[in-house]
């Protein structure tokens, strides 16, 4: 019995070992896929024209490994909206299963159906994402669920 205990610590270690170490190796370019899934967690809405907030959320990254998967994010966003003009802006903070982080500076506008679309652009980052840039699309769809919101995004990205 105690082999067998042995044997099973063992081999979770030895995973352990070898999901950390490929999870530090960052290749100096490449492209980051993600989906999220993400909820408002408050918002202020000053007149009809504007409102801002928070959102926080899951990332999975589209091959269930490597950068951001199973991360978490932090958002703020302001909206401003007058007639057909309907804008956003905000900030994230990405953040990996080590605790390094990627933050993003995103601009957009939505749809009349509530859906989002628009630009990240990379700003930088912490531990081995220390110093990224890059830029890529988002698109967020609309799940009509009290706030609820799935997005993917894909980052060109820059390690110096």
């Amino acid at each position: 019995m105690q082999t067998i205990i042995f044997k099973w610590v063992a081999s979770f270690a030895l995973i352990s070992v070898g999901n950390c170490v490929a999870a530090t190796t960052l290749p100096s370019s490449g492209t980051i896929n993600l989906q999220s899934i993400n909820k408002g967690t408050s918002m202020v809405k000053y007149n009809q024209e504007y409102m801002h907030g928070t959102i926080t959320g899951v990332t999975f990254n589209e091959v269930d490994t490597g950068p951001m998967h199973m991360g978490k994010s932090a958002c703020s966003y302001s909206i401003f909206s007058h007639k057909k003009i309907i804008r956003s802006v905000g900030f994230c903070a990405l953040e990996d299963k080590e605790g390094d982080k990627i933050f993003i500076q995103y601009a957009g506008s939505s749809s009349a159906e509530g859906e989002w679309s628009g630009t990240d652009d990379v700003i930088g980052g912490t531990g081995k994402y220390k110093g990224i840039q890059g830029r890529g699309p988002y698109s967020c769809a609309n799940t009509h669920k009290d706030g609820e919101f799935p997005c993917t995004v894909k980052l060109e990205y820059q390690l110096p």
